[in-house]
């Protein structure tokens, strides 16, 4: 005979209509969302992610997928399914965004649907058949599934395309959590033993399966088996009455752990404490100031879930470091509630069993990106796996006070209803408001502008948006300059890493206005504050080529090619100054380097030829030449320097037919202008015009 009866057959359609209604409720909310722009990692981890950019469904396809960390060249594995995934949105969509917000909506609408049948398995070992009837468990787990899933908190994770990564890892957290409560209780729902050890293998198998999904989708499913321990510590109390079976319990969760923690070193390549300590040196604030600044954060992510008003919610936050314990004074306070309520939850696990597996699950769920991760102090994503429980304890005593009120007051049972169905409305529309927020990029920034005002961030991002978008006028160039120097003047920019940064921002766009002098000046500023700030050196080092300043320009770039001796590209520059400097020789030995390491550049192979020509050895320079024409036929500077060359090399021939090519292929005026600049158009080689301005005169005769 069963141990437990089976739910009777009436709770399908039951359970049909409940993910019905969560998915309309959600899909409700979150219809404005479709739309919205990219935002912040999008572009590097999607759209300029070429390896995300497959063109079929071939296996070497879909492996490179697998490493597709921004674009990087790694041989390590990164987040692979949730890569795969936005591979496949590529694949049919490209770079339009309503694909991507679609699956990112339907895997929230999963989560929330698995998160539903996961609450009905635990409610159930709480509450017993004969103490209450199907549907009060189900009305829990339902009112509980909408809950989570309409709280803006979730936003951030759902309508940021990116972090569809924590989405569906919460998502086969849930399921693995799932199939764990199923595998336990599956001998409670047969007779045969034989049944009952192959059901307990198999949902043992997916249980495994989902965890190896949620840590293929992201890195914080690492707390999956202690969670699975937390569930068999509060939910299965009662049943631990065999050594056996407890000893079997807790050995499956050994197996889950160690089999989490091989998978995390496959996936980080072997260093899972990478970004622990060295990104520090990157960040505004050290491991000590974090550490002490995430009790206060966390308790805010709990204020911003249950006070949920859309003014509460930004892309960026103030926060003030914690320097010490009482440095600001809310440090230690919130320390001290955090300590109680964990304790708390300890001492009470019998007594309230939901409220006290939602207040561990959160903290516990917070461990990874709340801790010695040297991540931003504030994001609203990390919430999504964290709050998964936090809404079922509240589900089910509003839920039990309500059927309380319906026996004995019918009037209060009436008032508490529209409460209810009002909190869920005004949830929801706050929800809805909050996703207009993100529909550009523009929006969600000036947004943060006014709740952050003292955050660098959203201003250094309105600034770039204004300066860098198709087409800026003068006056965007202003704002935008405005806008960085706001964010120096800002308490927060107190690292010269920061500084250096706004300044080397405010560098390109006087470069984009052509003012290079103030661009110069400011790019210098910036690498007197940071001379390791490698953007900024380069930017400086190519806007020197530009105007001449080709001294200065060598000895930055000399910094490069002595930091990365492989790289082609520095001693192909290297060799450009020398050959503007009229050392063709030492150019040479530059481009020899150069074409080691890169032979097929395009401009490596016109320089090459311009210096081979000056050093008189026609015939090779030719060849160069020759290949750079043939590779570059939208350039003028290749044949002008081929009309050079073979006029040196006494093949008026040659050069004449060059001249004619010239002619046909360009307009006389921008010839001219090229030949008339020769002396400061320090964009491509340099060329002689005494040598090539005969024979352009010449065949001009000629079409004449």
């Amino acid at each position: 005979m069963n141990k437990r009866n089976i739910m009777p057959d009436k709770i399908v359609p039951v359970r049909i209509f409940s993910l019905v209604l969560i998915t309309a409720i959600t899909f409700l909310i979150y219809s404005n969302s479709f739309n919205c722009d990219w935002h912040m990692d999008d572009p590097p981890n999607i759209v300029n992610n070429r390896a995300l950019h497959i063109e079929n469904l071939m296996p070497d396809s879909i492996w490179q997928t697998f490493f597709a960390n921004q674009g990087r060249a790694e041989s390590k594995l990164y987040r692979p399914l949730a890569c795969f995934t936005f591979a496949i949105n590529w694949y049919i969509g490209k770079d339009h965004t309503f694909g991507y917000h679609v699956v990112n909506f339907g895997f929230h609408v999963a989560t929330a649907a698995a998160l539903y049948f996961l609450f009905l398995r635990l409610l159930a070992l709480l509450y017993k058949p004969d103490e209450h009837d199907t549907n009060y468990i189900h009305n829990i787990a339902l009112f509980a599934a909408v809950l989570w899933a309409i709280n803006p908190i979730q936003i951030q994770a759902v309508t940021y395309i990116v972090q569809r990564m924590a989405v569906m890892a919460a998502f086969f957290y849930v399921l693995s959590m799932l199939y764990y409560v199923k595998a336990r209780t599956s001998y409670q729902t047969s007779s045969r033993l034989s049944s009952s050890t192959c059901r307990q293998v198999y949902y043992t198998f997916l249980c495994v399966l989902w965890l190896i999904c949620a840590m293929g989708s992201k890195e914080n499913a690492l707390m999956l088996p202690f969670s699975l321990v937390l569930v068999e510590w509060i939910f299965f109390q009662k049943s631990r009455t065999d050594f056996f079976r407890r000893l079997s319990t807790w050995g499956a969760a050994a197996v889950l752990l160690v089999v989490t923690i091989i998978i995390v070193f496959v996936v980080t390549g072997g260093d899972p404490f990478e970004s622990m300590t060295g990104w520090y040196n990157k960040r505004p604030f050290s491991l000590e100031e974090r550490l002490f600044a995430q009790p206060r954060v966390l308790l805010g992510y709990l204020s911003q879930i249950f006070y949920p008003l859309p003014e509460r919610f930004s892309i960026a936050h103030d926060i003030t470091l914690s320097k010490s314990l009482f440095h600001p004074w809310t440090t230690l306070p919130a320390i001290g509630v955090i300590c109680a309520l964990i304790i708390g939850a300890f001492l009470l696990a019998k007594r309230y069993p939901l409220l006290s597996f939602a207040i561990l699950f959160f903290f516990l769920n917070h461990a990874i990106e709340s801790s010695v991760l040297a991540l931003e102090i504030v994001f609203e994503h990390r919430n999504y796996l964290p709050s998964l429980f936090l809404f079922l304890p509240i589900a089910a005593g509003l839920y039990r006070l309500l059927l309380q009120q319906r026996q004995n007051n019918r009037m209060v049972y009436g008032i508490m209803a529209i409460a209810v169905t009002f909190m869920i409305t005004s949830v929801g529309l706050c929800t809805y408001s909050r996703n207009e927020t993100w529909a550009t990029v523009t929006t969600l920034w000036a947004d943060a502008a006014k709740k952050a005002p003292n955050n660098i961030r959203p201003l250094v991002t309105l600034g770039i948006k204004l300066a860098w978008q198709d087409h800026p006028s003068d006056r965007d160039y202003h704002f935008a300059i405005k806008l960085f120097r706001r964010a120096l003047e800002l308490p927060e920019t107190s690292r010269k890493t920061e500084k250096a940064e706004i300044l080397g921002n405010i560098a390109s766009v006087y470069s984009r206005k052509g003012e290079n002098e103030k661009a110069i000046d400011t790019y210098r500023q910036a690498m007197e504050l940071n001379q390791s700030f490698l953007k900024n050196r380069s930017d400086l080092m190519k806007l020197l080529i530009l105007t001449g300043n080709f001294n200065e320009a060598a000895d930055h770039t000399e910094y490069f090619i002595n930091k990365y001796p492989k790289n082609p590209d520095y001693p192909s520059l290297m060799g450009f100054i020398r050959l503007w400097e009229n050392r063709p020789e030492e150019a040479l030995t530059y481009f020899q380097k150069a074409l080691a390491y890169g032979p097929h550049q395009l401009s490596l192979l016109l320089n090459t030829g311009v210096a081979l020509t000056r050093v008189k050895s026609y015939e090779n320079g030719r060849w160069f030449l020759q290949q750079s024409v043939k590779r570059s036929p939208g350039d003028l500077s290749p044949l002008l320097a081929m009309i050079e060359n073979r006029a040196r090399a006494g093949d008026h021939n040659r050069a004449s037919e060059y001249a004619r090519r010239a002619l046909y292929g360009f307009s006389v005026p921008v010839i001219y202008n090229r030949l008339d600049n020769a002396d400061a158009e320090f964009r491509t080689v340099p060329i002689t015009p005494e040598y090539i301005e005969p024979f352009i005169k010449n065949e001009l005769k000629k079409i004449k």
